[in-house]
Order: structure tokens, then sequence, then C-alpha cells
């Protein structure tokens, strides 16, 4: 199995965090291994899905209720 993404290599050899690895990320945990920035982006992710779900729901039942008017136009 290839080993594609190798967790081991997100620490040095101490067990200490390797901080060249989780520097990149702008909201990542840093030196200071503050989460803020992981709960921030995991609000507006779940924020995001519910008002795409409402979006998607609403846009559905205006099809629903023009394809059911045109029918009941046409005497079905």
């Amino acid at each position: 199995m290839i080993d594609s993404f190798p967790y081991e290599s997100w620490y040095n050899e101490d067990g200490s965090l390797n901080t060249e690895i989780t520097t990149f990320w702008t909201f990542g945990p840093g030196a200071d291994h503050d989460l803020t920035g992981t709960f921030v982006l995991t609000g507006l992710g779940m924020l995001l899905m519910v008002w795409s779900l409402i979006a998607w729901v609403m846009m559905e039942k205006r099809a629903l209720d023009s394809h059911a008017a045109r029918l009941r136009a046409g005497g079905l």
C-alpha cells in the first residue's frame, strides 16, 4: 500500500509538532497551537452548508410549484 499521507511526518523525532508543516495554513495551529482559525472555518463551512440546503429546497419548491401550475392550467 502506498503511504501517500504520512501522519508521522507532522511530528519531529522528539514528538513535537513540526512547524514547517503547520505554518503553511494561514488559519491553522501555528507555534502557539491556537485552534481559533479551525473553529472559525468549521463554523463558516457549516453555515454555508445550511444556507445551500435551504437555497436548494427553495429552488426545488419554486420548480415544483411552476410545474403544478402548468399541469393545473392544462386541465390535468
